[in-house]
């Protein structure tokens, strides 16, 4: 289950904080709501332009690791590639003279004087 690392909320931008109002904070006409809300929006896409660049940057970061991984990953299959078509141009050693001799195949034609 994934955490979360980011919380947005939108704000109310045409709403004065919650502390108490004083007289001079009233708006006076049109002109000032819409300043006020102007800068509110302003604000909301500043913090929302700044988690995005966050939220990128870990995308950055997360893609690199794994062009990191798969160029090693392609390395290793090159590795394995090559040492295949090495093993596959040689015949194999055969040495059946010794092949009784080894011992984990023990020879059962050995007799034994009674």
């Amino acid at each position: 289950m994934p955490f979360c690392k980011r919380t947005i909320l939108p704000k109310d931008v045409c709403k004065l904080s919650a502390r108490p109002r004083l007289q001079e904070e009233v708006f006076g006409d049109l002109a000032d709501v819409c300043g006020f809300t102007m800068c509110s929006v302003l604000r909301q896409l500043s913090d929302l332009s700044r988690h995005s660049v966050g939220i990128l940057e870990e995308l950055e970061g997360e893609l690199v690791s794994a062009c990191h991984r798969s160029a090693r990953l392609e390395g290793r299959v090159a590795r394995v590639q090559r040492r295949v078509t090495e093993l596959l141009s040689k015949p194999p050693p055969l040495r059946v003279s010794s092949y009784y001799l080894h011992q984990w195949c023990p020879s059962f034609f050995t007799f034994f004087p009674l």
